[in-house]
């Protein structure tokens, strides 16, 4: 009898434990996906993350080149590290990166357009600046 309420208990433990487990998973996926997902702003070929907002008053498009500026509470490295991976996969290619005090700089080009991506990131907010221009004189 004391033997089969030891395994019980046991049984109920693990049981008890399995159940805290998994519901941490549940709750890291459920943190992921209440992630806002990547979209297209201005630009049709260029991913801007789902934390990014458009600061309109920052704006200028005309033609498919302009400058597009977004902000929001995202790391400077690992936005980076996205538009890298996210404007390659979009047949962008790298011409050159580069950091300085703070700031990241990409630069692409893309058949007949460039493209340049200034991260700054301060205590508060991170800002992205684009601009895609052509690669014709204007």
């Amino acid at each position: 009898m004391r033997r089969t309420v030891l395994i019980s208990l046991a049984v109920l433990l693990l049981l008890s434990g399995c159940a805290q487990l998994k519901g941490a998973g549940a709750d890291a996926t459920s943190a992921e996906e209440t992630r806002p997902a990547p979209r297209y702003l201005e630009f049709s070929d260029i991913l801007i993350p789902g934390e990014l907002e458009r600061v309109s008053k920052e704006c200028f498009i005309t033609n498919g080149f302009g400058r597009l500026v977004v902000s929001g509470r995202v790391q400077s490295e690992s936005l980076a590290q996205f538009f890298i991976t996210s404007m390659n996969s979009e047949g962008w290619i790298a011409l050159n990166q580069y950091k300085y005090q703070g700031s990241v700089k990409l630069f692409f080009k893309k058949q007949d357009k460039f493209a340049s991506i200034l991260i700054a990131e301060d205590p508060l907010s991170t800002r992205v600046e684009l601009w895609v221009v052509p690669q014709e004189k204007i």
